[in-house]
């Protein structure tokens, strides 16, 4: 089954949807003819890939805080959903127990309406770290970040194991590394940083460690056949790891090839020391069932399709719907036994 053929029609609740990774989900289940159900605090800024890419349109969309226990419940009421995903934070807002609730006690939230609501055969869980050590002086703010992610992981592996046992609703919990792609325009991201200083002229700050990272459409299919897993197969909650892609680079090489594909030589870059990594890990959650994977996509591919993105954007802005679309079916055509998507239709 293709899917095309699975997600048609199915009724998927996509928290964070306007933002960059429930945003192209959003977009890819649209395509599908999923009915969604986005849940998500406004756009933060200007521009973003919401608006950008139109994602409002044939959607259902609430604007709320998920750890607001009413509009949430409501929204589980009215929408049934039968499939849902989450994306764990990996922003970084400026206060580290509004972090902690963000990740933690809203995952906790979510995972209780869809107890008690009982319509969600699948829900899927996404941690993803940021594009981490682009500056040395953020470790410590990306340590925090992992460990609210963490916890997060293991209060949702706990959560299920208490409660999902004897109901029909499954678990799937889904670690990638950092994500890139088209609608980032996070400053606290590599790629935010990177196209601000392409744009502006201005020194971008960068230290040598490396980082694992890959194309947000690697996440968003792996996804959307987990989630499809989980639904037809019944069996225990699970935990699966889409970590071991690319080889690391570091925040300089892939500084210079961001610039080399956006055709920017004067990329300015002041090297900071290198210093050593610091993450959290979720000591008390399982080990993750699939330990490898290869992305679609070559990390030049990866970059090369996320500057594609923005040029397309900055030269024409009516131009994000077109070019997300087809750069979903460009990407589905690429998985080996994976049918294409639809022709993306014109959006006026």
């Amino acid at each position: 089954m293709s899917f095309e053929s699975f997600y048609r029609g199915k009724r998927v609740l996509v928290t964070g949807h306007t933002g960059f990774t429930g945003g192209w989900l959003v977009a890819w289940l649209k395509l599908m003819g999923a009915r969604v159900c986005g849940y998500g605090l406004p756009p933060s800024s200007r521009p973003n890939f919401f608006d950008a890419a139109l994602l409002d349109r044939g959607i259902s969309s609430v604007f709320a805080d998920i750890r607001d226990r009413e509009t949430l419940a409501n929204t589980f009421t009215d929408f049934q959903p039968e499939i849902v995903f989450h994306a764990v934070s990996a922003g970084e807002p400026q206060d580290s127990v509004e972090l902690f609730g963000i990740n933690v006690a809203s995952t906790v939230n979510l995972l209780e309406e869809a107890r008690l609501t009982g319509s969600a055969r699948s829900l899927v869980l996404l941690t993803a770290l940021p594009p981490s050590n682009w500056h040395p002086k953020s470790q410590s703010k990306h340590s925090w970040l992992s460990s609210t992610q963490s916890i997060a992981e293991t209060a949702a592996w706990a959560f299920a194991e208490s409660f999902f046992r004897s109901s029909r609703t499954r678990l799937g919990i889904a670690r990638f590394p950092a994500l890139i792609g088209g609608g980032d325009w996070s400053e606290s991201s590599l790629v935010g940083k990177l196209l601000l200083s392409v744009l502006s002229g201005d020194v971008i700050t960068l230290s040598e460690n490396e980082f694992q990272c890959c194309h947000l459409l690697e996440a968003v299919h792996a996804c959307l056949q987990y989630a499809e897993e989980l639904f037809v197969s019944p069996g225990t909650q699970s935990i699966q790891s889409f970590c071991n892609s690319h080889q690391p680079v570091s925040c300089v090489e892939f500084a210079k090839k961001f610039a080399g594909l956006w055709g920017e030589a004067d990329l300015q870059i002041e090297i900071q020391t290198k210093e050593p990594a610091s993450f959290a890990t979720a000591a008390d959650t399982p080990a993750p069932e699939r330990t490898e994977w290869t992305p679609v996509l070559s990390l030049d591919q990866a970059i090369s399709w996320t500057v594609e993105w923005y040029k397309g954007f900055l030269t024409d802005p009516a131009s994000a719907v077109g070019t997300t679309q087809s750069q979903i079916k460009r990407y589905s055509e690429l998985v080996p036994g994976q049918s294409a998507v639809p022709t993306p239709a014109t959006t006026s």
